[in-house]
C-alpha cells in the first residue's frame, strides 16, 4: 500500500467512525491528513476524484456529510484559510 492509499484508508476509517460528538475533532484530523496528501504532491484533481468516487458510494448521513466537508477543503468550497490546494500547483476541477 502506498502512502496515499494509507492516508485515504485513514480518512475512510474516520468517516466510518464519525458521530455527532466527534464530528469536529475528526474534521480537524481529516484536514490534517489532507494537508499531508497535498504535501506529498498529489494533485487536486486526482485527490478530488478519489474522494468523490468514495462519496458517491456512501449512503446519506454523517459519514457522507463529513466526506463532503473533505471535498470542500480540496475544491476550495470552504473558508479561504482552509482551502488546501490553492497554490500554483493546483489544477482546476
Amino acid at each position: 500500500m502506498d502512502d496515499f492509499e494509507h492516508l485515504f484508508t485513514e480518512l475512510k476509517q474516520l468517516s466510518n467512525d464519525i458521530t455527532e460528538a466527534n464530528y469536529y475533532d475528526y474534521g480537524k484530523q481529516g484536514y490534517d491528513i489532507l494537508v499531508r496528501i497535498h504535501d506529498m504532491g498529489i494533485s487536486k484533481g486526482d485527490t478530488y476524484n478519489v474522494f468523490l468516487q468514495y462519496y458517491d458510494g456512501l449512503q446519506d448521513g454523517l459519514s457522507k456529510a463529513w466526506i463532503g466537508d473533505m471535498l470542500d477543503y480540496i475544491s476550495g468550497w470552504c473558508n479561504p484559510e482552509k482551502h488546501i490546494w490553492r497554490d500554483g500547483s493546483s489544477d482546476s476541477l
